[in-house]
């Protein structure tokens, strides 16, 4: 095999001997910002910094930007939601679930009447009953559990970005003291977005394409991005589940036209996360992303929240000696 592995940093893998034996075999390295405050965030690099420094070689790290994401702001964690929800412009937390706050005057602008948002990952879904100034009334119309800095979206069609978020800024001003750093920059939706990335940083820009949207524009964000990540997670909850294979096969087949390099991520080793083992369908799909011209692919759960992390370097090692 001769994938490249970028490989998802997080609680299961903070350890300095975790991390130098998960740098023998990853090719980069992936930290979700959306869980990292600027401090959070500086820790990180700073052991990364270190570790990189003990053994003598370092690997790019790539900091997962919120991008055109949108969260809702810190709320109280509920298993369902009550039948009237408000969401207010606020970057402040909110003490009842009744209460929203969204830190994202974009949704606000762009929104209307009788328009559907999704939340946590389709968990819950809102249809709007009001939209005013910096307020929307809303009704749940399926209900779920729902917590601080859930993902939010417009299922039809994304939000246009018009700036980056204070949050994300902090982020590049961060990771831009580090030699090693790149970004991603998540919901991409055209090659414009990345312009909002090269006028704060030079520094290479990943589109981590996650939008229906994004995935009809692929030799646009080709041309404007110096990669490429079709994002399965996102993608699946937005074109459908019973629409994702279609969505990946046609990506798939703009791969030879592609300048950039294209990598899939999204449950590609899902049974490590629990388990010792793949299973064989993971492995044989990772035969068939290779033949598929994919450069790599990116591993999230399974090496930072993962049962064994290195149990999956073990496996990727054996892989590639074949």
């Amino acid at each position: 095999m001769k994938l490249e592995v970028v490989m998802t940093l997080g609680p299961a893998s903070t350890e300095n001997a975790v991390i130098e034996r998960l740098a023998r075999t990853a090719d980069r390295f992936r930290l979700n910002a959306a869980h990292l405050n600027r401090v959070g965030l500086g820790q990180w690099l700073d052991r990364l910094e270190d570790v990189f420094a003990r053994a003598g070689q370092r690997i790019p790290v790539v900091i997962d930007l919120q991008g055109a994401k949108m969260r809702v702001g810190a709320m109280p964690t509920v298993s369902e939601l009550p039948p009237e929800v408000r969401l207010i412009f606020s970057a402040q937390p909110t003490t009842t679930a009744d209460i929203i706050g969204l830190p994202h005057a974009e949704l606000f602008e762009q929104v209307g009447e009788g328009e559907e948002l999704s939340l946590n990952d389709g968990k819950v879904r809102l249809r709007i009953e009001s939209v005013d100034g910096d307020e929307i009334c809303a009704r749940v119309v399926k209900n779920g559990p729902l917590s601080s800095f859930k993902g939010i979206n417009r299922p039809d069609h994304p939000i246009t970005l018009n700036a980056l978020s204070a949050a994300d800024l902090g982020r590049i001003e961060v990771g831009d003291a580090y030699a090693f750093v790149e970004y991603a920059f998540s919901f991409a939706a055209k090659g414009r977005d990345a312009a909002l990335l090269r006028e704060k940083t030079h520094r290479r820009v990943t589109a981590k394409i996650e939008l229906r949207e994004a995935a009809d524009c692929v030799a646009d964000l080709d041309a404007k991005f110096d990669e490429l990540w079709l994002c399965r997670g996102d993608l699946g909850e937005q074109v459908g589940i019973g629409q994702l294979g279609l969505v990946q096969h046609k990506f798939s087949q703009q791969i030879p036209s592609l300048k950039r390099p294209a990598f899939l991520a999204g449950q590609v080793l899902e049974h490590m996360t629990h388990f010792e083992q793949p299973t064989r369908s993971e492995v044989v799909h990772l035969f068939d992303v290779e033949q598929a011209g994919y450069a790599g692919v990116v591993l999230s759960d399974e090496t930072a929240v993962g049962r064994n992390p290195t149990a999956v370097a073990d496996l990727l090692d054996f892989l590639r000696q074949r």
